[in-house]
């Protein structure tokens, strides 16, 4: 039996996450019954996203392995050590790292292995962001000198660029074997939801991390003005989990024209519920909730951000300027106002997504890269 470990920082909401779930449930339909996928996370998250996914993982029968119950950093120091351990145990065929975090724990693991002179599997690496190590260049430069001529697949076009400049910047030469392969979203169905969308409202959404590269103070200053500007026309709906909860927690108590709610799992089916759905983020390694939103006929209120702009058609009118409040404005007004074609939007963008992000491309390029290497 051929294993294949895809390594995460953790089942947690976020396209990486989402992408290597996805390779790790519907690859082994292509590959048949001598391939077994393992999920392999850095340390836990225990919320009911993460419990459902699980479960989810489980009736695929993929095994979920933790490397490290404990906190996130200690498990940078720890996890290497149990992930050497099932290597050696189970000789997986391929181990595919996906993101910073897990490519870092797998550099600490193949130095470990190469002094000892034991089994080391293929590596395949998935660059999932744009913007590389920003702020921790020496653990980055540790990190990639670990790394020769692995496979290596970039989620867009910005995102391979990000990986040659981080080469470059490190002096170290670039892989032989790179590709992109964009990520794939099936088209949403309609689930019943439990979010307290308002009729008589137009109902925003944002779904992602709390993360300053997400777009927070955006994401804030904007609620805060429209509410005021608007007050009782816009309901935003906030969906995650992160570092700025607390921040928006204390927003939601004293602005009535938000909801705040945790994670939800497979919330894409559900965005049917929303009018438009808010993307402010810095960058993106591929806007996987832009993508998911199209497809689900929700039109996109997104920036100008690398990563993001690969998701949506050329001269989108929903686009802004992060430093640009009056842009951004300005298009709250044409939607309060009932400026934009809405219908056509709806269609422009889900003809786009559904021609260039196609679930099933994904999982077969996948599939033919992992065949090659059996």
């Amino acid at each position: 039996m051929s294993k294949i470990y895809q390594l995460i920082s953790s089942i947690q909401l976020g396209g990486a996450e989402l992408v290597a779930v996805n390779l790790a449930s519907y690859c082994g339909e292509l590959l048949g019954d001598g391939v077994e996928f393992h999920l392999v996370e850095l340390y836990p998250t225990n919320n009911k996203y993460a419990l459902t996914k699980k479960e989810e993982l489980s009736s695929k029968n993929v095994r979920v392995i933790t490397l490290f119950n404990g906190p996130k950093r200690l498990s940078l120091l720890l996890a290497p050590i149990k992930l050497i351990r099932f290597i050696q145990k189970e000789k997986p065929f391929v181990i595919h790292s996906h993101t910073d975090l897990p490519d870092f724990v797998l550099s600490v693991t193949i130095r470990i292995l190469n002094f000892f002179k034991l089994y080391i599997p293929n590596v395949v690496r998935t660059i999932h962001n744009t913007q590389l190590w920003r702020s921790h260049h020496v653990m980055g430069k540790i990190t990639e000198s670990a790394y020769k001529n692995e496979i290596v697949v970039a989620v867009s076009s910005y995102s391979m660029e990000a990986y040659g400049q981080l080469r470059k910047k490190y002096k170290l030469q670039v892989s032989n074997d790179r590709q992109i392969i964009y990520n794939g979203c099936l088209v949403p169905s309609r689930n019943p939801h439990s979010f307290k969308t308002d009729k008589e409202k137009i109902n925003i959404a944002f779904c992602g991390r709390f993360e300053d590269y997400k777009g927070m103070e955006t994401l804030i200053s904007t609620i805060i003005f429209i509410s005021k500007k608007y007050p009782n026309r816009f309901l935003f709906h906030i969906i995650g989990d992160g570092t700025f909860k607390d921040q928006l927690e204390k927003l939601s108590q004293e602005i009535n024209d938000m909801i705040l709610y945790d994670p939800i799992p497979d919330v894409s089916n559900m965005f049917y519920a929303f009018d438009y759905i808010f993307m402010p983020s810095h960058f993106e390694g591929l806007g996987l909730i832009s993508v998911e939103a199209s497809l689900a006929k929700v039109p996109v209120i997104a920036s100008f951000a690398p990563g993001l702009d690969e998701t949506l058609p050329e001269n989108w009118p929903l686009r802004f300027h992060l430093n640009n409040n009056e842009e951004l404005y300005s298009i709250f007004d044409k939607i309060h106002n009932s400026e934009y074609n809405r219908e056509f939007l709806q269609e422009e963008a889900y003809s786009f997504v559904f021609k260039k992000f196609s679930f099933y491309n994904m999982i077969h390029s996948y599939s033919n890269l992992y065949k090659k290497m059996l």
